[in-house]
């Protein structure tokens, strides 16, 4: 086997184990946290935990006093867009995710205070599905329920989910929901920290499993997302639990089993958006197993890119001698 086709096998291989650990990024907002950076907009390295301030605060530069106080969902809708919601200016608004603003032109009110009351415990989760409908969940009054909200502002009541869930993600066409419980209530008692299928026209949460062991994993709320490999993930918040930093959890959706990938810097994530819908070009396999072929990320095409270039100094060499 000559030089060349020696080579050419090795950057074959080389390209096949980069797109097998290619790590995706992500978005949040440490709402829950009491630094002079609360409420900014952090681009997150899931493998790392490493995390990178992209705008503080979430600021409409419009109007005076502008800020968002209590931004606790984030997601992704089908054309790229990152959108925020608000517990307690109770909006929703498209997010900047170069400088993390926003724009009082293109955010909208919650209209219906009966779904949403003011004081900030809705408790917000939320995430679009393929066709584009928006699910949102609130924690408000005496039950947890599920809505469908419209970038206007309208909402409809789909039903109650049974449990303390704010965080929601959708993969897949025909869609299928999946909810992440609290893990602690205010006064430390273990709450919800489930991983949970919910029923689009019921609204009924179903426990799909544990995280883990009694114990094993210690938050209040959490922000929970696909990637577009259609991988799960989440990252809780631990700030009532000894101030502690953020963690990213890689979760299961068979079992609902979840390990710990990495801690971040910071303190009060609750919420993330790491991509838009995903698995929407065709039906995925009946059982929750979904696992498309991963690609590249940007780490990785950045060392295809090396390995091409130095494949080519080589050959551009040997024509020189």
């Amino acid at each position: 086997m000559n030089m060349k086709i020696r080579f050419a096998l090795f950057m074959i291989v080389s390209l096949f184990a980069v797109c097998a650990n290619g790590a995706p990024m992500a978005y949040s907002v440490n709402s829950d946290s009491m630094s002079a950076t609360q409420d900014s907009l952090y681009l997150i390295d899931l493998e790392t935990g490493v995390d990178l301030q992209r705008g503080q605060p979430l600021f409409n530069g419009e109007v005076s006093g502008g800020y968002r106080l209590d931004t606790e969902g984030l997601a992704f809708d089908k054309s790229g867009t990152l959108w925020g919601i608000d517990d307690i200016s109770r909006t929703l608004f498209p997010i900047d995710t170069i400088s993390g603003s926003l724009s009082w032109e293109t955010e909208v009110s919650l209209r219906n205070p009966l779904h949403f009351p003011e004081g900030g415990s809705n408790d917000f989760g939320m995430t679009f599905s393929c066709d584009d409908t928006l699910y949102v969940t609130s924690l408000s009054g005496d039950s947890n329920k599920l809505y469908r909200l419209g970038l206007d502002g309208s909402s409809e009541t789909i039903g109650t989910l049974g449990a303390n869930i704010s965080a929601l993600a959708a993969i897949g066409n025909p869609t299928r929901l999946y909810g992440l419980g609290n893990g602690q209530l205010e006064n430390g008692e273990p709450d919800a920290p489930n991983l949970y299928r919910i029923n689009l026209d019921t609204g009924a949460a179903e426990i799909v499993g544990a995280l883990g062991e009694p114990g094993e994993f210690s938050y209040n709320e959490a922000g929970l997302a696909f990637d577009s490999d259609g991988n799960l993930w989440a990252i809780t918040d631990r700030r009532k639990i000894d101030n502690q930093p953020s963690q990213i959890l890689s979760i299961d959706v068979e079992s609902g089993a979840a390990e710990i990938v990495s801690t971040t810097s910071e303190v009060g994530f609750e919420s993330l958006a790491i991509a838009p819908p995903t698995a929407c070009v065709a039906a995925p396999l009946k059982d929750d197993g979904y696992r498309p072929i991963p690609t590249l990320s940007s780490y990785g095409i950045l060392l295809a890119i090396f390995i091409l270039m130095f494949a080519g100094m080589i050959v551009l060499r040997k024509r020189a001698l």
